[in-house]
């Protein structure tokens, strides 16, 4: 505190024209952190009187510095100053303060004779005269090392703030609520410095002192702020980063392992499945053209029936090839993917939701609903997690828990992608109805195509990835590890110094802070994003008549017997007698009837492109069968040699 003259090389003299030392009340023996029936804190750290007068102190140096450097500091208006200083603000964008007041004797200073006078019979002129002379003009009224600490409630609503430097504004309380307004953010800042003079208690002067009161009064015209960068860096645990390092090894390990021991090219995409039906049919699906994932689930989860046990037998299936009447199914999405599928993964996002409004109540409720105080982590002014006072949490479970919603997250995302996957492989699938089709496998030939690097088609894939980074980003906003420096925080009610080996400091503050306004955000991305889209999606209904199920491995099968000749029929009988896959590739190789074998026509069928639907039945097939006079066609994939078409509402399939 010092007039403008201070700042451009004026003579002072320390502690100042208050004689006050840091800590005290006034020109006072007794320390103001000392109890007395009038005691009132806030005038910084204690500091003792002779360090003041020695040049080679650090209190000594500190002022010399502010004295020689404060000239280009900001300039904050009075009512900047008292918002910024005057608060439980921590220090982030502005360090040490010069508080430029006006004086009412002159506009250099003051005089330590205008301003007290003593005793003859003490010793106090004495005393004060080597350091302070009487008449000389003092720029400089008081100066302190100042301190702002914010201690958690047990609720996180009624958090209380210290600030040692209050009384030297004029507040005589240096304890307060948060959100307690001490001041008016006014011009002028009018300053009562000593609270004798406050309290009309004149015994709290030394005695043998007189002040003269119209000095009380101090004017802040502005101040010089000190602009400082918060310290901001990026910690590395050495166990955790271990932990990290040991399971992408294991990672690697397994999937090396897997691909070395592969016996064979693993399905990946539908048209690696189709392809593998195709070159070896599967005699247990034979006949089954009409077969749907409504069928598939019933086999899978229900008791077979027999023929003779049922009333519509033409919708039913049975132990024996029976052509089964056309009905054109359900073609929305919606009625497609399995109810278990959408259960699952609603299941999961609702869950997630809920656990998402409860952190967003939480949050709100800490931070009363201020949502623009979030905008910024370091502010500290973000929502801290209470411990159980007895038994903190050590740091590696702060981390863990400020991550399990990443983990969270990601299993949902995981089962989301399953359900847009069978979307698009239903949507592939369906495409083999309406026109002739190359398959999309993983190692293509002949006009079949590769696979997309990912799983899902780019226009799909690379949006989805996206909105999971953004997600995952603004989870890390909501919910995050919070370690702070600088002692802004008192360690209490669950808030505790740190130590222990990491890169974070001694003595820092370790806790799980919360974001209300990232929570809010993530909840309305969540819900546009997430959500809603698959749900608008099962309205979409497809343009082909294709059985439903192309995820479904006994679906694949059933469609995937292509109706032969006569003659394909002779060489596929030595494939019905090999029994082994391996033997059926041998007894094909070696068998040549016409010049080329079966099999040989079946890879090239699969290379070519191919069309689903409705063919002329096979002449095995077709003896296997009693059709009492009924057209009936056979179901499956084919080529542009099969005359391939539509299946009709109430014909005959099988």
């Amino acid at each position: 505190m010092a007039t403008e003259a201070f700042t451009h090389a004026a003579p002072y003299f320390s502690p100042g024209a208050s004689l006050s030392p840091a800590g005290s009340l006034g020109p006072v023996a007794k320390p103001a952190w000392e109890p007395s029936p009038f005691y009132i804190g806030g005038y910084g750290e204690t500091v003792s009187i002779d360090q003041y007068w020695n040049a080679t102190s650090v209190v000594s140096q500190k002022i010399a510095s502010a004295a020689e450097e404060s000239h280009s500091w900001v300039s904050l208006s009075a009512a900047q100053c008292y918002s910024e200083y005057a608060s439980c603000n921590p220090r982030r964008k502005y360090g040490d303060v010069v508080l430029i007041l006006d004086s009412t004797a002159s506009k250099g200073g003051w005089a330590r004779s205008d301003i007290f006078t003593f005793d003859p019979s003490t010793n106090l002129a004495a005393r004060w005269d080597a350091h302070i002379p009487p008449s000389t003009i003092n720029s400089l009224w008081f100066s302190t090392q100042c301190n702002t600490t914010r201690e958690k409630s047990s609720s996180g609503r009624d958090d209380t703030c210290t600030n040692t430097c209050l009384g030297a504004m004029g507040v005589d309380e240096y304890q307060f609520d948060i959100s307690k307004t001490l001041l008016t953010a006014h011009e002028p800042w009018n300053i009562s410095f000593f609270p004798a003079v406050r309290l009309h208690n004149k015994t709290l002067f030394e005695k043998g002192l007189n002040f003269n009161d119209k000095f009380d009064s101090l004017r802040v015209d502005h101040c010089l702020a000190e602009p400082i960068q918060t310290s901001c860096k990026v910690g590395v645990s050495n166990v955790l980063l271990l932990m990290v390092i040991l399971s992408i090894l294991i990672k690697v390990i397994q999937g090396g392992i897997v691909v070395w021991k592969l016996p064979s090219a693993s399905l990946v995409t539908p048209g690696d499945a189709i392809e593998s039906f195709i070159l070896y049919p599967d005699p247990v699906t034979e006949g089954l053209g009409t077969l749907d994932i409504v069928d598939a689930r019933r086999i899978e989860f229900h008791k077979r029936k027999h023929w003779s046990d049922v009333q519509d037998s033409g919708l039913k299936l049975t132990t024996e090839i029976q052509p089964r009447r056309w009905k054109e199914p359900l073609r929305r999405l919606r009625h497609i993917i399995p109810y278990g599928t959408w259960i699952k993964t609603y299941s999961l996002l609702f869950a997630g939701v809920i656990l998402l409004s409860a952190g967003f109540a939480a949050s709100s409720l800490s931070t009363r609903n201020d949502y623009s105080e979030s905008l910024d982590h370091s502010d500290g002014v973000l929502s801290i997690s209470a411990w159980d006072y007895h038994h903190p949490p050590g740091y590696f479970a702060t981390v863990l828990l400020a991550n399990t919603p990443q983990l969270i997250l990601s299993v949902c995302y995981f089962s989301y992608n399953s359900l847009l996957t069978q979307f698009n492989v239903e949507k592939e699938w369906n495409a083999f109805s309406i026109s002739y089709q190359p398959l999309r496998v993983s190692y293509p030939a002949g006009q079949q195509v590769s696979s997309y690097r990912l799983q899902l088609p780019y226009r799909h894939s690379v949006p989805l990835i996206l909105i999971s980074i953004a997600l995952h980003w603004v989870l890390s906003n909501a919910v995050f590890l919070y370690a702070n420096e600088g002692g802004y925080w008192y360690p209490s009610l669950g808030l505790y110094k740190f130590e222990g080996p990491s890169s974070v400091s001694e003595g820092s503050l370790i806790a799980v802070g919360f974001s209300p306004l990232f929570f809010l955000v993530l909840f309305v991305a969540s819900f546009l994003l997430v959500i809603l889209p698959p749900v608008l999606l099962g309205f979409y209904k497809m343009k082909g008549h294709m059985v439903t199920g192309g995820w479904n491995s006994l679906v694949i099968s059933a469609a995937c017997h292509v109706p032969n000749s006569e003659n394909d029929q002779i060489e596929q009988s030595f494939a019905d007698e090999a029994g082994t896959r391996a033997e059926y590739t041998e007894v094909f190789s070696t068998t040549e009837e016409g010049g080329v074998s079966y099999h040989n026509k079946l890879v090239d069928l699969s290379q070519r492109k191919l069309r689903w639907g409705a063919t002329e039945l096979s002449d095995k097939l077709a003896e296997s069968i009693f059709s009492e006079g009924r057209a009936v066609f056979h179901l499956g994939f084919g080529g542009e040699e099969h005359k391939v078409s539509e299946p009709k509402d109430d014909q005959y399939y099988l």
